[in-house]
C-alpha cells in the first residue's frame, strides 16, 4: 500500500522525540540522596524522572535523575507471562530526610542507605524518554526506543529539530511497535501518527522535510 506522506530518512542524525512514560515500580533500596528501583521499563541513564510513593496513608513525590541501569532478571505473571525486569538508580534533586523518616521510621533521617523490602513499598515511576527518530513525514515518524509502547497508545510528544532549540509539541498515536535486536540488546521501532498539531508547527515540519529532501 502506498503511503499517504513521503518519508525522509534521518538515520545517523541526532534528531529525537521525547515522550512521557509511566510504569509501576518496586523500591529496592533508598537513602536521603537516592532511590534504587525495579521496573519492567528501562530507565536510561540521564533521564529525568518523578517517583510517586504511597506509604502509611500519605503520598510522597520525589524528583531526580537516573544514574545507572541494568537487567535484573525476569518477572512471571500469574498467567505465566514472562517479562524482563530492570534495576535503576535515581539520584534525588535534593536530600530528603523526611522521605526516609516517613518510609523507614523516625530514627532513619540520617541514614544514607536503608534496604526496604520490595513487597512493602511500591511506586509510580514517570520519566521522560528520548527516542531516536529514524524517519519523518508530514503525518508521523518512526523512532527507536529502549521500551515498547502498545499500539493505540496516545501520548504527548516533543519533537526536537535542528532549525531552532524549542521543540515541536503535539499529540501522537502509536501505530506500530516492532521488536528488533541491536547488538546484544533488544530495542523497538515505534511508529507514531501526529494527531493534534498547531498549523505553525505543521508548517515547520513541512519546511524541514522540504529542505532535507532537496539536499
Amino acid at each position: 500500500m502506498r503511503r499517504k506522506h513521503r518519508r525522509i530518512s534521518l538515520k545517523g542524525d541526532d534528531i529525537r522525540v521525547e515522550t512521557i512514560t509511566e510504569t509501576r515500580a518496586e523500591i529496592a533500596d533508598l537513602g536521603i540522596d537516592g532511590i534504587g528501583i525495579k521496573a519492567s521499563k528501562r530507565l536510561k541513564p540521564g533521564s529525568r524522572c518523578m517517583v510517586t510513593i504511597g506509604s502509611n496513608g500519605s503520598l510522597m513525590i520525589v524528583r531526580g535523575i537516573s544514574v545507572w541501569e541494568r537487567f535484573a532478571g525476569w518477572s512471571v505473571s500469574p498467567r505465566g507471562h514472562v517479562d524482563p525486569l530492570f534495576s535503576a538508580g535515581i539520584r534525588l534533586e535534593e536530600s530528603r530526610g523526611d522521605f526516609m523518616t516517613k518510609t523507614c521510621g523516625r530514627d532513619s533521617g540520617k541514614t544514607r542507605a536503608v534496604r526496604v523490602a520490595a513487597p512493602a513499598l511500591t511506586a509510580l515511576l514517570s520519566f521522560t524518554e528520548s527516542l531516536t527518530i529514524l524517519n519523518l513525514s508530514y503525518g508521523g515518524l518512526l523512532a527507536e526506543s529502549w521500551n515498547p509502547i502498545a499500539s493505540g497508545t496516545e501520548c504527548t510528544a516533543r519533537l526536537f529539530l535542528p532549525d531552532r532549540p524549542e521543540p515541536v509539541k503535539c499529540m501522537a498515536k502509536v501505530t506500530s511497535c516492532e521488536t528488533i535486536k541491536h547488538e546484544t540488546q533488544r530495542k523497538y521501532h515505534i511508529g507514531f501518527e501526529f494527531l493534534d498539531m498547531d498549523p505553525k508547527q505543521t508548517e515547520r515540519i513541512k519546511t524541514f522535510i522540504r529542505i532535507r529532501s532537496a539536499i
